[in-house]
């Protein structure tokens, strides 16, 4: 069930919570998901974890406000103290995953280990001018304009095949996005290009898994290489087959890496 927990600075955040374990497993979004995204894998491991998943500031039913990767691990360091919850294991994808590496280096004692989906430690210029085609999309506010700005990148050429509906499915279930967020959450990922996250990897030492997808056209595995290299004792393992939202294209194998992780 849906509960909104209030930032230090006045924003409305939703979160939920599922099972009753005390080992906590939180799950970050992607930039344009909902939480509701990670109900599959949260559903197999609520029997031995705890599930924490929320919305971003400025994500779906979260209130917009000022948004950066800062604020991000802020809220979400609030709501881990709102909960009395002292350590957890990470999983983030894309978006999610650089909100997970921010998190872990500036607050490494509350991280048991790291899982690091299809996510980028920089902004090189295929990744900007890509996410400001999403922002002028999201700009839009037009549902059908805005996701022919991203399909192609976030899903790959096998996957779109498989599934000839994807597109209207997908349209069908914006009703209730959030536009003006999107473009906040997209200021706040080209905010990567100044920051020194690159720099920071090293500092991360506790157990992290980094996954890329072999067909991710967003952010290619070199960028999981990348991370993978920086952070000491890490491993980096690579999706075959799949395009940049593993989460929804590859499921099962997603899971069964983040089962390995937890367990290790």
């Amino acid at each position: 069930m849906k509960v909104l927990f209030r930032t230090s600075d006045g924003i409305a955040i939703d979160y939920e919570i599922i099972g009753e374990s005390d080992e906590v497993v939180v799950f970050l979004n992607g930039i344009f998901m909902h939480y509701n995204s990670w109900y599959y894998i949260a559903d197999q491991i609520k029997d031995r974890y705890k599930v924490l998943l929320h919305n971003f500031r400025c994500q779906w039913t979260s209130q917009n406000g000022t948004c950066s990767f800062d604020r991000h691990v802020e809220d979400l360091y609030e709501l881990l103290n709102h909960l009395k919850i002292v350590r957890v294991h990470l999983v983030g994808t894309s978006y999610g995953g650089e909100v997970g590496m921010f998190f872990t280096v500036k607050y490494p004692q509350m991280v048991k280990s790291l899982t690091v989906i299809t996510a980028t430690a920089t902004i090189t210029p295929p990744i900007k001018y890509r996410a400001l085609r999403w922002k002028d999309g999201a700009a839009t506010k037009d549902h059908e304009k805005f996701v022919r700005s991203w399909i192609n990148d976030v899903y790959s050429e096998q996957f779109l095949d498989r599934h000839p509906n994807l597109f209207e499915t997908i349209v069908q279930r914006m009703e209730g996005f959030n536009y003006e967020g999107a473009v906040k959450l997209l200021d706040a990922f080209l905010e990567l290009g100044q920051s020194s996250l690159i720099n920071q990897l090293s500092k991360i030492n506790v157990p992290t898994l980094v996954i890329s997808a072999e067909f991710d056209h967003t952010k290619p595995p070199i960028f999981s290489k990348q991370i993978a290299q920086q952070i000491p004792n890490s491993k980096h393992i690579c999706i075959p087959d799949c395009g940049h939202a593993a989460v929804i294209e590859k499921p099962r194998e997603t899971l069964l890496l983040i089962e390995a992780q937890l367990g290790s």
